[in-house]
Order: C-alpha cells, then sequence, then structure tokens
C-alpha cells in the first residue's frame, strides 16, 4: 500500500510516458495539422486522456491483471475521486483545511506530504485537479460511443489515432467530429 511501488511505477509511467503525456504530446505537437489547436491546450483533454491510458491499458492486458496491478489502478482511481471532491469542497464550499486533511489521510490513504501538495494545489489552482476525472470519463464515454458508431469496422487503435489527431482540443469538440 505504499504509495511508489512495482505496480504503481507501471501505472505512473503509462500517466507520463507512453501512452500517457508523451504519446499525446508528440501527436500534439508534429502530428496534429492544426497550430491553433496545439497551441491553445486544453487541460481536461490532457490530463484526461493520461488517466483514460491508465485504465485502458490495464483493461487491455497490462499486468496480467494481477491482483497488485489492479489494486494500483484503484489506488489512482479513488485518488482521482478525491481530486474531485477536494476541489469541490475547496472552492464551492469554503470547508476548512482540517476537513480536507481528514477526507485525504483518513479516508483516501494518502500520506501527510501527498496531502499538503494536494492542498496547495487546489488553494492554488481551480478545477485543475477535477480535469483528471473529468476528461478521463468523457474520453470514456467517447470511446463507447465511437464503438457503437463503427460496429465491426471498430478498432482501438484506429479510435485512439483518430482522437490524438485533434491535437489538445477539449473532448467535447473532438467527440463532435468524430461521431459526426
Amino acid at each position: 500500500m505504499r504509495e511508489t511501488n512495482a505496480y504503481t511505477s507501471q501505472i505512473l509511467s503509462i500517466h507520463e510516458a507512453v501512452p500517457g503525456h508523451c504519446l499525446q504530446g508528440i501527436y500534439n505537437n508534429k502530428k496534429s495539422p492544426d497550430v491553433l489547436r496545439s497551441v491553445f491546450q486544453n487541460g481536461a483533454m490532457i490530463e484526461g486522456w493520461a488517466v483514460y491510458c491508465e485504465g485502458m491499458m490495464v483493461e487491455n492486458g497490462w499486468g496480467n491483471h494481477e491482483p497488485e496491478i489492479e489494486l494500483a489502478l484503484g489506488i489512482w482511481k479513488l485518488r482521482e475521486l478525491a481530486n474531485v471532491i477536494i476541489d469541490y469542497d475547496i472552492q464551492c464550499l469554503n470547508k476548512p483545511k482540517e476537513d480536507i486533511v481528514k477526507l485525504l489521510t483518513q479516508e483516501c490513504f494518502q500520506t501527510a506530504q501527498q496531502v499538503e501538495e494536494k492542498y496547495h494545489r487546489a488553494t492554488v489552482s481551480q478545477v485543475q485537479l477535477c480535469s483528471y476525472y473529468s476528461g478521463a470519463t468523457a474520453i470514456q464515454q467517447l470511446r463507447d460511443d465511437y464503438k457503437k458508431k463503427m460496429g465491426s469496422k471498430y478498432s482501438l487503435k484506429d479510435f485512439h489515432e483518430k482522437f490524438l489527431s485533434f491535437g489538445s482540443s477539449p473532448v467535447k469538440y473532438i467527440r463532435e467530429r468524430m461521431l459526426e
């Protein structure tokens, strides 16, 4: 259950490198023909893509469905949901720091250092913490709808390449283009 272990390191690598941020950045900077979309990036799409990739990779066999990799992914999903809750609690409900610390340490198993860093991030950037969950959820829903649209012609590789070809546009607009 320690934060850094062989399994969470794999999830982190998926998120930050391949097929997460690194691959998305390559598509954004080199493969997207639209300079405007490459320059004006949408945070929910970028963070959402990295989070979507974590689940997608495990779903498709990364880690051979070992319980440890599933647990590591579950811990990260708990963190994403906690991000949404604390962002709302701080920005909308003005909850005191003590309530946020209690939630993150006692119910989300985060360390004191993680909680301090998370609290700081939540107080200096509105809605950034929500972008992980909202972006990933929107991408997953788009994938499901695209799969229905394509039927027997659907391929996960095709979905990913087409999705990333739109640069770092908001998922809402990528969705419109992919489902038109």
